[in-house]
């Protein structure tokens, strides 16, 4: 079976991007998938017949607007309640504990001859 260079482009576009994490690229990626599925479906051979079967594009339609249907989903970070019940702990002990003192964090720094670090 010989592929034009469109549905190799395709397929390659439709293949990389559920991988994909960046939201901007993601929507790039299903914008031009359109557009590659567009121009494939204008795609005739020298018989005048078109170059790939409709149930072809409708499987090709499918998976991007699968994709188009994921990106638009809302993310949500922590599903997980378990989680949030950790991190909720964690800023009650913080309190609790109360702020940290300087003095056991920072260290003075000694200066050499005690003179300024610039000249006049």
């Amino acid at each position: 079976m010989v592929f034009s260079k469109v549905e190799v482009n395709l397929r390659r576009l439709l293949q990389e991007a559920p991988q994909q994490q960046n939201q901007a690229k993601l929507a790039h990626y299903i914008s031009t998938a359109r557009e590659l599925l567009e121009q494939l479906g204008a795609e005739i051979t020298t018989e005048g017949v078109p170059r790939v079967s409709k149930a072809k594009l409708s499987e090709y339609s499918e998976k991007i607007e699968a994709l188009a249907a994921t990106f638009s989903a809302p993310v949500t970070e922590n599903d997980d309640p378990v989680d949030e019940i950790k991190e909720e702990s964690s800023l009650e002990r913080e309190k609790v504990e109360g702020p940290i003192s300087l003095s056991a964090v920072l260290r003075r720094r000694s200066t050499g001859s005690g003179g300024s670090w610039y000249k006049q």
